[in-house]
């Protein structure tokens, strides 16, 4: 599925919760270049340098909370076409419609297991 020469795509994960945030490092790791930010602003940033293909955002941030940092990636053309996997323990239809209409390309309720993080990253990175 991977070839050699190329080069892995990059991905931001954006968790406060260390845990949490090492174990998608781990599962992710192996197939793509990682980088983490612990809160919202952090985050925020660090997309805007890197320019990551893809990011896995929290809903529930220090500093900056995963709605507004989805809102403000959607607003800057140098951004706005990164995909966004939400990722939140928050499973309501209404968190689900919010994270859609800021711009959310899919949502993960926690707790999942590895392969549901993989394939849901696979997936939106095929497109």
């Amino acid at each position: 599925m991977f070839n050699l020469t190329d080069s892995k795509k990059r991905i931001v994960i954006i968790e406060d919760e260390a845990n949490i945030a090492k174990a998608e490092e781990m599962i992710l790791s192996p197939h793509y270049d990682i980088s983490v930010a612990y809160d919202g602003e952090a985050g925020l940033k660090l997309v805007k340098e890197i320019k990551p293909d893809l990011i896995v955002l929290d809903l529930m941030l220090p500093e900056r909370g995963g709605y507004d940092v989805c809102f403000h990636i959607r607003q800057d053309d140098a951004i706005k076409d990164t995909k966004i996997l939400m990722v939140t323990a928050l499973a309501q239809n209404i968190d689900k419609d919010k994270g859609t209409f800021v711009g959310t390309d899919d949502y993960l309720v926690k707790p999942f297991e590895p392969d549901q993080l993989l394939d849901a990253v696979n997936k939106l990175l095929s497109k």
